[in-house]
């Protein structure tokens, strides 16, 4: 597949894309059909969760929204001209949070889960009740569950959702409204969390990875070898262990504003409602503010200051659950200064020359 852009539909992009999209899309297969590529490589646009509504939540009533209903009369007359598949994110942990007409038992697959009816089909779960288009294929291009930033965003309950996911995907059941047309394929959301990525839609945003950000696995899964936790990753290499917390003895009247400041730059949505460290007491919250901005930081000795508040400790703060982490070390300082950024950037060049002379 090539996609264009990544949910450019998304509503917090307002409209500002839409002109773009469907001419974008019909140059890239232009290209494709040049190189006689057309059969093999398809191209998608993939849509965010919001670019389908209901009021109701059922799909009978389901509708694009007001804003892309030209735009996606247009998608959908292109995709099905070149037999391309429409590409949609599910989000059934956003919909059981926005929907008060749907319970965490129907979003988590479970079988004591109420049913919803609609037009005299039942739907037992949250995510036949999504994918509810009927003709055209399907690719479920992300789903997941997210881990923290919110409640209900736990590790046990990811394990509960993905396998749930996975018996479902497996059983190849379809829909009520497509019983023999399952997705085409579905693309688990995602490997590692991102602590830099938006939180416009909610705190938990960061964190949708099957891993932490440093490799270690949350949760069982079963990818068709039974329910496994997946191995860790080996051989990774952290700063040095020491973190940043606030200094007790000193006066403490602006340390609020200080981890405000922290947390503008920093990480700190493990410290949302609901989330891993929602309830590690006064000041612990602003110690977490602080060692997020200092491992953010690469541990560096001013980025504990705070105006003399913070203290750098070698003793881990880690309170149960609440994880205070430490930085990755990474090595890009050295093996990408000098000649060797000059090396990597020349085969860039030669690799994205290459293709482009195979692609056109």
């Amino acid at each position: 597949y090539v996609a264009i852009g990544d949910e450019p539909f998304h509503l917090s992009y307002s409209e500002q894309f839409h002109p773009f999209v469907i001419g974008a899309a019909i140059n890239v297969q232009t290209a494709l059909t040049r190189a006689n590529l057309a059969s093999e490589v398809k191209v998608v646009v993939p849509c965010s969760y919001d670019t389908i509504q209901s009021e109701s939540g059922l799909p009978s009533k389901g509708h694009f929204r007001p804003d892309l209903n030209k735009t996606m009369i247009e998608l959908l007359t292109f995709l099905r001209k070149h037999h391309s598949p429409f590409f949609f994110t599910i989000s059934p942990f956003i919909t059981f949070n926005k929907n008060k007409n749907i319970s965490l038992d129907f979003s988590l697959f479970k079988e004591a889960a109420h049913p919803h009816n609609d037009s005299h089909r039942t739907y037992k779960n949250s995510f036949d009740l999504i994918v509810g288009f009927p003709e055209m294929n399907i690719v479920v291009s992300k789903i997941g569950w997210p881990t923290d930033g919110a409640a209900n965003a736990t590790s046990s309950i990811a394990e509960t959702f993905m396998k749930g996911l996975m018996d479902h995907l497996h059983s190849k059941s379809g829909t009520p409204l497509r019983p023999r047309n399952p997705p085409m394929e579905t693309y688990i959301f995602s490997l590692l969390d991102e602590d830099q990525r938006s939180i416009a839609t909610g705190n938990f945003e960061r964190h949708w990875g099957l891993f932490t950000f440093d490799g270690q696995a949350k949760y069982r899964i079963d990818f068709g070898q039974g329910l496994k936790k997946p191995e860790n990753a080996k051989n990774v290499v952290y700063l040095s262990s020491k973190w940043c917390v606030v200094n007790n003895n000193k006066d403490l009247s602006n340390a609020s504003t200080n981890a405000m400041d922290a947390c503008s730059v920093a990480d700190c949505t493990a410290l949302s409602p609901g989330g891993s460290c929602f309830n590690i007491s006064w000041p612990g919250n602003i110690s977490y503010a602080f060692n997020s901005y200092y491992q953010q930081h690469d541990q560096r000795a001013d980025s504990c200051d705070f105006g003399g508040l913070g203290l750098i400790t070698t003793v881990d703060p880690s309170v149960g659950n609440c994880r205070f982490s430490i930085e990755l070390r990474t090595s890009h300082t050295d093996s990408l200064s000098g000649s060797h950024l000059v090396q990597w950037m020349i085969l860039l060049m030669l690799y994205s020359y290459f293709f482009l002379l195979n692609l056109y």
